[in-house]
């Protein structure tokens, strides 16, 4: 299907940031997130009653006055320790899809096609300050709308990527309140998790960074399968497991089995689940905190078989020993110190050759669906694993809110094994069709 690039331009905020706001300050956190790490949606919006130009020009006009209320997304990183935040804008991208809607969600999820609907961002792999936001919107033949983005990860978790999207849908919406909006915290980050002299360097190229081959797969858990599959882990000590540590937890271990089967032999596993911390901590961030507030709760489990019993009541002990030691410690006076041991300790673990290293992360207390740009709200939302990631798993909402898409990430020869595994398949669907739309 042929897509066909219109137009390119810089958008900038409505607004000139103020003096004093020109320089932002990174927290920690924020710098020890590689240069090349963006941030992903893509959202799918239908046929609508509004005239195509007359929705991208609010696209366009909603951006910038966004982009005044997120002044830092219009500025450029600078030695990793700040943002510049001279309003060099974001990139916007208008794109015709030479075909229909119905026809494009048939494409498989890893398709290079729907890449194509995100801005391409290896352009800016050599530019030693390249856009933190970078836009972009596609019009099907049928009328359908895709609005795609990335966003610089060191700007911010996906927290933060909720509260920029659900902000720029409210404005371009054409609420005549914009003060209805909540209050945002651009210092917290840097107050509490002040940026290291240590970390004060210019970074790599992101095209000298090695890039993992791999193939991400979609599959599909409805509200059924998923009550069985709770039944199934439930056990004396996790009686109520939540929906996101049983699929996390059979993913885990048909990883595993996956890595077993390509070796040979079973290796040391370690999984690693990002953990939103903002209300976890004494005193706890707002949530409409700015910036990276995540930190890795990491499970293991040794070699040999375990059952989805056993691995259901690792993730939960895991994240009380969190909330119990990590989250005690972010909260105290060497917190910073607490966060650099931790990014070591992270790095010298997944250097192991004897050590496999998962890592999962969930959107699913993020309703994407409801999105709403003023043309009615998405059919279907995708995100991209990342092209730097190996051995990862990303969880997110279905459309009816009660099943989960996991868009699962691991090498060629490994998911040969792991899209097979029998279990794996009696509680999810392999990429089934996103929504039954009529070919207009």
């Amino acid at each position: 299907m042929k897509i066909q690039i219109i137009s390119r331009e810089i958008i900038k905020p409505s607004s000139p940031t103020p003096n004093h706001l020109r320089n932002y300050k990174l927290s920690v956190l924020d710098q020890l997130v590689r240069p090349c790490v963006y941030a992903s949606m893509l959202s799918y919006y239908p046929k609508n009653h509004i005239p195509t130009p007359q929705r991208l020009h609010k696209l366009r006009t909603s951006l910038s006055k966004t982009l005044t209320r997120f002044y830092p997304l219009a500025g450029r990183i600078k030695d990793n320790i700040s943002i510049e935040c001279h309003d060099d804008g974001a990139l916007y991208i208008e794109a015709r899809v030479h075909g229909f809607l119905s026809d494009f969600l048939k494409l498989e999820p890893h398709s290079k096609q729907r890449e194509r609907l995100l801005p391409d961002k290896t352009e800016f792999f050599e530019a030693a300050s390249p856009p933190l936001l970078l836009v972009q919107a596609s019009f099907f033949e049928c009328g359908a709308l895709a609005v795609g983005f990335y966003m610089c990860h060191k700007f911010g978790d996906g927290g933060t990527l909720s509260r920029f999207i659900k902000d720029w849908a409210f404005i371009a919406y054409g609420h005549e309140k914009e003060a209805l909006l909540p209050d945002l915290d651009f210092d917290a980050g840097c107050f509490r998790f002040p940026p290291s002299e240590d970390f004060k360097v210019q970074e790599p190229p992101a095209k000298n960074l090695r890039y993992a081959k791999h193939v991400t797969k979609r599959y599909v858990f409805d509200a059924i399968k998923i009550g069985a599959l709770k039944a199934k882990s439930s056990s004396l000590f996790v009686k109520k497991p939540t929906r996101t540590e049983v699929i996390l937890a059979l993913i885990w271990k048909c990883a595993m089995n996956a890595s077993r089967l390509n070796k040979g032999v079973s290796t040391h596993s370690i999984l690693h689940q990002l953990v939103n911390f903002r209300g976890r901590v004494e005193p706890p961030f707002s949530e409409n905190a700015i910036g990276n507030f995540v930190q890795y709760c990491s499970v293991q489990k040794e070699d040999g078989i375990m059952e989805l019993q056993d691995l259901v009541a690792r993730l939960r002990k895991g994240i009380k020993e969190f909330d119990g030691k990590e989250a005690k410690r972010l909260s105290g006076d060497d917190a910073l110190g607490e966060i650099i041991r931790s990014s070591k300790e992270r790095r010298e673990i997944s250097g192991r050759d004897n050590v496999r290293l998962f890592t999962c992360t969930s959107l699913c207390s993020i309703n994407f669906y409801e999105i709403d740009f003023g043309w009615g709200k998405p059919i279907w939302f995708s995100v991209e694993t990342g092209s730097y990631l190996n051995d990862f798993a990303i969880l997110t909402n279905t459309r009816d809110g009660n099943g989960v898409e996991a868009w699962v990430s691991l090498s060629e020869e490994e998911m040969k094994h792991f899209e097979s595994d029998p279990e794996l398949l009696s509680f999810a669907s392999l990429n089934p069709s996103v929504i039954s739309l009529p070919r207009l």
